[in-house]
């Protein structure tokens, strides 16, 4: 089906603020048969350069790029990962952070959703419905449509991208094994073919060379699902444990690069090329940590003895990171206000939030509300921080830097992510394929909850009824929206916070947010 192009004019203004101005229509839009989405785990958009990536960069630019697309927060994979999958916050699907304190599952330390283990000890508890929204496997197969997943990263990963496979008689690969999946039978047949898994040695060219192969010479030749889907574990492996810009990020980088194009070869060489939508896209970027803040001593100070793991004597029970959730084992309003004021008199905290009072000012004097970044859930920590952050360069001259939580096993200088730095929350994302029209970069907000809209649209396959996000204007071809930035502040004391948002769209979207003074 063609499409009938007409003219678009946008612009960014100077600062933060985002309009875009004078739109037209700028297709007719058309239905797809298939899709191909290939998830970049980490990858910065500011590193997909002509150099470094020339597949994804040419991809990208013949397409419809949106450098303003965003994460979600808190910015960590498997908050990420549900998110896309569902098309929906954390606020609707339950999936508040990669650790969550929750003792009626599991009473002594925090619940690990990279686990497969631990993931499945939930949803037994919660009868099936530890996430709460349905995703884009439940749409799929509702509509009687075959969804085929190869996945390199963590076993939760794997598991949250389509977190009902096994009911839905989907085929999910885990690179962790046949324990790992909820479809063992998938590992099964790609070792009897492919031969013994990869040992996952950093930087990991051997999952993504696995997983590349199983992709192009299985999924796509032999299965043929209606859509396929491959998640690389890299680069984000390499900027956690090899430093953003090292020579291992740049190597591996290239090479999941290499295998973008030959997924792009493959696709274009299929019976379905012209009615296939390809997506490229990253679940949140990364930035360098630059110095360690000891939160366990700064709620120690005031009181309040704290732990990853609860036990004696121990108040508060942490999720550590750039972003880190705090709980108190007996919740007092004295010991919330203790709390958060010891965090916000702390040079190196840059954000507090808590449950919402009203749509502009949480529960405690000073902090934002978990409304405005779509936390807002029964599971929800008492209070959530995040560790201040700049626009630095680091070492490698590449921008971002921030503070983060000791211990954790990310070495000074790695990349990190969790919080709200623009860096962290930019991600890649651009659809190609079909006849879309070669807008390349557009300023177009976007985040990671209007991917899957978007697609379902693409494939005239109805939507769930807990989806929030919306799909994406321009590659609908529909009129596209005003869009300004509004900013969010609160604060009490010395301490002043501010958070950006896109408004005007369909939804608002999280910019980027930190300390003002």
């Amino acid at each position: 089906m063609g499409r009938r192009h007409t003219a678009v004019m946008f612009h960014l203004l100077s600062g933060e603020s985002l309009f875009i101005l004078g739109v037209l229509v700028v297709t007719m839009s058309a239905a797809a048969k298939k899709a191909v989405i290939c998830v970049f785990d980490g990858l910065r958009p500011d590193r997909v350069t002509a150099e470094l990536t020339p597949n994804l960069y040419r991809f990208a630019q013949r397409g419809i790029w949106y450098r303003e697309s965003r994460s979600v927060f808190p910015s960590v994979t498997r908050v990420a990962t549900t998110s896309f999958a569902t098309g929906s916050k954390p606020e609707t699907h339950g999936i508040l952070n990669n650790k969550i304190y929750h003792p009626e599952v599991i009473a002594a330390r925090m619940l690990d959703t990279s686990s497969s283990t631990d993931l499945s000890a939930a949803e037994a508890y919660h009868n099936g419905r530890f996430v709460e929204a349905e995703g884009l496997g439940c749409a799929l197969a509702n509509a009687g449509k075959s969804y085929a997943v190869v996945h390199t990263g963590s076993a939760g990963s794997a598991y949250l991208v389509n977190h009902k496979a096994a009911l839905h008689g989907h085929w999910t690969f885990s690179i962790h094994g046949h324990a790992h999946t909820q479809t063992p039978e998938a590992v099964h047949e790609v070792v009897d073919r492919f031969g013994p898994l990869p040992d996952g040695a950093l930087p990991r060219f051997s999952d993504v060379d696995y997983g590349a192969d199983v992709m192009v010479e299985h999924v796509l030749k032999k299965r043929r699902p209606d859509v396929a889907l491959i998640w690389f574990s890299e680069p984000d492996s390499s900027y956690h444990f090899r430093e953003i810009g090292s020579d291992d990020a740049v190597d591996i980088t290239k090479r999941v690069d290499e295998h973008f194009g030959r997924i792009l070869d493959e696709v274009a060489s299929g019976p379905d090329a012209d009615e296939t939508v390809v997506i490229a896209m990253s679940d949140h970027g990364q930035i360098a940590i630059a110095e360690s803040v000891d939160v366990h001593r700064i709620l120690r100070d005031v009181g309040l003895p704290a732990a990853e793991h609860p036990g004696p004597g121990i108040e508060a029970v942490l999720g550590l990171g750039i972003g880190l959730d705090i709980t108190l084992i007996d919740r007092t309003d004295a010991k919330l206000e203790a709390a958060a004021r010891a965090l916000m008199a702390h040079s190196a905290v840059g954000l507090v939030f808590s449950s919402s009072k009203s749509a502009n000012e949480g529960i405690v004097s000073g902090t934002l509300p978990y409304r405005a970044v779509g936390i807002e859930h029964p599971r929800a920590a008492d209070l959530v921080c995040v560790l201040r952050s700049s626009i630095e360069a680091d070492q490698h001259g590449i921008p971002g830097r921030a503070a983060c939580t000791i211990p954790i096993d990310v070495p000074m200088g790695g990349g990190m992510h969790g919080g709200l730095n623009r860096h962290e929350q930019n991600t890649m994302l651009a659809f190609g394929g079909l006849d879309f029209p070669a807008l390349g970069a557009i300023q177009d907000p976007a985040d990671l909850t209007d991917i899957v809209p978007t697609l379902l649209a693409l494939l005239n396959v109805k939507r769930p009824v807990s989806m929030t996000g919306q799909p994406l204007a321009a590659v609908m071809g529909h009129k596209r929206c005003h869009v300004e930035t509004m900013r969010l502040q609160a604060g009490q004391g010395a301490f002043g916070q501010q958070i950006s948002l896109a408004v005007g769209g369909p939804h608002p979207i999280v910019l980027q947010g930190d300390r003002l003074r």
